[in-house]
């Protein structure tokens, strides 16, 4: 039996070690396998290889100071192209199959960019379009992905950068479900008066989901820009293009609302069609976006960045600023003060939850305290999990100061 190749990649300047592993794996017959050792969470390597398709990767070892990957070529750049035909076949298909998209899957991580521009030409003579063309492959690039991320899920909590845009999504999705109902009671109406409502009700929708492309500039302008100085491009070049399609249909239904206070019932049936085609759009492709950045886009920047790199991506979203929902005019809960120092120990508890119990949605408990209150905190994850976001202000040593904010 043929001893496994090692090729040991710690302490080599980038450009050595592109040469020495990528000189490796051309010499690799279909089947044969390395192994590589590197100092540093491999990541960006893993998603170049699996999209270019022509390997198998497993993690051998995983930190904290060393990683190991078996790289296994599973095909010749001449065997993609016979790949790519039967993928071609199945996407012509109007609908895949659940057992034609785990194949598709399988097929597409055999697809790289030189081979896609092949492919496109293939399916566009075919007469199948550029936009669905995109729309098949990109999604299954993601699901792989996702796949390959979930393994290794990192949670983090407030004040992380990731905590807060997760948390800003779902404001997004709470907002898209009334989104949803409004478009649902809307098609039962037939005249302005009759969906008085449902036309107070949109412009405030509307105002909420454009209040949220504060979040779509910090994702590209931050997380994005960092990613991609891992090496890492592709992923976020799909969400940038899902920001562009969505900023458009949320500025016209935004348009929509606005013109339904002086319209006449002799447009209503067009307009009512109009901001049913848009609510549907956007609340299944806006939920859908946010599903794939929760689960691929920031977990792979949790499994790339070091806590150095989050803390000055925590400082440049603290520069640009953050999603205001409330409306102009209407102001944010004042945080409520609790200074404990001269309160009696047994009767903090009492106080702080009675009130925690009159704070409203999305007001602040400020606490000072003399000790580290993590008794109090752990009490808060036993009895109010998923309603309130954590962080503080000062650590000791003589006085600590936590901030809880009610969601």
């Amino acid at each position: 039996m043929t001893a496994l190749k090692t090729i040991d990649l710690k302490g080599l300047s980038s450009e050595e070690r592109e040469q020495r592993l990528f000189g490796a794996l051309d010499e690799l017959g279909t089947g044969q396998s390395v192994q590589v050792t590197l100092e540093f969470n491999p990541l960006p390597l893993v998603y170049t290889l699996k999209f270019g398709g022509e390997f198998h990767i497993a993690y051998l070892k995983e930190g904290p100071e060393e990683w190991s990957l078996e790289l296994t070529r599973t095909a010749q750049p001449a065997e993609k192209r016979e790949q790519l035909k039967e993928l071609v076949r199945m996407l012509k298909q109007e609908r895949l199959s659940p057992a034609g998209r785990e194949q598709a899957r399988g097929l597409l991580k055999v697809l790289d960019a030189p081979t896609l521009g092949i492919l496109e030409q293939e399916l566009i003579r075919e007469g199948i379009t550029q936009g669905e063309i995109r729309s098949h492959l990109r999604d299954i690039h993601l699901e792989v992905l996702r796949d390959s991320l979930a393994a290794r899920r990192i949670e983090v909590a407030s004040p992380h950068p990731v905590h807060t845009l997760m948390d800003e999504h779902r404001v997004i999705l709470d907002n898209l479900d009334t989104l949803g109902s409004l478009v649902e009671r809307l098609r039962g109406q037939d005249s302005f008066a009759g969906a008085r409502e449902e036309v107070a009700l949109l412009p405030e929708v509307t105002r909420i989901l454009l209040a949220a492309e504060s979040h779509h500039q910090r994702a590209e302008e931050v997380i994005f820009l960092h990613l991609e100085k891992h090496g890492i491009q592709e992923p976020q070049a799909i969400m940038k293009a899902d920001h562009v399609e969505l900023r458009g249909r949320k500025v016209r239904l935004a348009l929509l609302a606005e013109a339904a206070r002086q319209s006449s019932d002799s447009v209503f049936v067009d307009w009512r069609r109009e901001v049913v085609e848009l609510g549907e759009y956007l609340n299944r492709e806006l939920a859908s976006h946010i599903l794939k950045e929760d689960n691929i886009l920031y977990q792979m920047a949790l499994q790339v960045f070091d806590r150095e790199e989050w803390e000055q991506v925590k400082q440049e979203c603290d520069r640009m600023g953050y999603c205001r929902f409330a409306a102009e005019g209407q102001a944010e809960p004042r945080a409520v003060e609790l200074d404990m120092r001269s309160v009696p120990l047994l009767q903090r508890q009492g106080r702080i939850m009675s009130a925690w119990r009159q704070l409203p949605a999305g007001g602040v408990l400020r606490l000072t305290n003399d000790r580290e209150p993590r008794p109090l905190y752990y009490l808060f994850q036993a009895t109010q999990r998923g309603h309130f976001e954590w962080s503080y202000e000062k650590e000791g040593p003589e006085e600590w100061i936590a901030a809880i904010r009610k969601r």
